[in-house]
């Protein structure tokens, strides 16, 4: 599955929100005959399932600081699957990625599945904004990324976690789109390793994981941190996290492989005592792979967080 950018004017997005305008007409009666086409002013994105255009999703910038999002639409055939969630986060980190910190949204009570998607992923209800206002049966949501009061938490989590499996998803999504030319970049994963995810208000916003690779050293593994969320030293709590995971299973050392073209990450582990070491593994083919080692002496306090 592919998550990626399309215009206003692509022939998919226009048959998608078509499809969800049918779709909604039928369930709210109308809302007084009132049809939203395709915002050229919106951002959209489309998942792409094989060669079928499956759900798309829009952001409509608000102001300098909040947007809306708008259109997010999954065909019959294909929920029951997380796409939504995939959707709406990859729609809340392509608003983080243009400065947005606010995010709104509108669902109609005729939509439950809708109200409960947005609520488990974060969504305050607010009062009806905009051209929602006149609305009775519309049903308004936020979501803010800067509030400092926010509950964030690491824990541990088994590989088959809902979570896990959404976050890991988008890290290969977004690896994927930085190394579209030279190639697959999937290096395994040991059915063994284990997981860390950092929630945010409960929800999902980053993974790491360690796998053994012989009686002394673990490699870090599926590192990552949605846009949306970056910036405020989270993955640097993963990656103690992890440190304390390994040391507290008794390893000694520490490996890990980060690509070339992620310089945030190669900043990330260098400043956290990695250093350098020649390729090992499935890496010593890899011509954009970088191999950085370090020793673990002790957990620190981090790891009661742990749980």
């Amino acid at each position: 599955m592919l998550i990626e950018q399309r215009p206003s004017g692509d022939s998919e997005v226009i048959a998608l929100v078509v499809d969800q305008q049918v779709e909604l007409r039928a369930r709210d009666g109308g809302r007084e005959g009132h049809v939203y086409a395709v915002d050229a002013a919106a951002r959209y994105l489309v998942a792409v399932d094989g060669e079928d255009a499956v759900a798309c999703g829009a952001i409509l910038a608000l102001d300098i600081d909040a947007a809306e999002v708008t259109r997010l639409y999954v065909r019959p055939g294909h929920r029951g699957r997380g796409l939504g969630r995939r959707m709406l986060a990859a729609l809340e980190d392509l608003a983080a990625s243009r400065g947005h910190r606010v995010l709104r949204l509108e669902a109609g009570v005729t939509a439950p599945e809708a109200i409960s998607l947005f609520l488990g992923a974060g969504y305050r209800p607010i009062p009806r904004f905009g051209r929602y206002v006149k609305y009775e049966g519309s049903r308004c949501f936020e979501k803010r990324f800067d509030d400092p009061g926010r509950d964030v938490r690491v824990v541990r989590r088994a590989a088959p976690d809902l979570a896990v499996t959404e976050l890991v998803a988008l890290s290969a999504d977004e690896t994927a789109n930085r190394y579209s030319d030279t190639g697959a970049r999937a290096f395994p994963l040991d059915p063994r390793a284990k997981f860390v995810v950092a929630t945010v208000d409960g929800v999902g916003a980053g993974c790491g994981a360690i796998q053994p690779l012989d009686d002394q050293t673990v490699e870090v593994k599926r590192m990552y941190v949605r846009p949306a969320y970056r910036g405020n030293g989270l993955a640097r709590r993963l990656l103690a996290a992890l440190e304390d995971l390994a040391a507290g299973s008794h390893y000694l050392f520490i490996r890990l492989e980060t690509g070339a073209r992620q310089p945030e990450s190669i900043r990330l582990y260098e400043s956290a005592g990695y250093r350098p070491i020649p390729p090992y593994g499935p890496y010593v083919h890899s011509p954009l792979s970088l191999c950085y080692e370090k020793l673990v002496i002790a957990p620190e306090p981090i790891a009661s967080e742990l749980s």
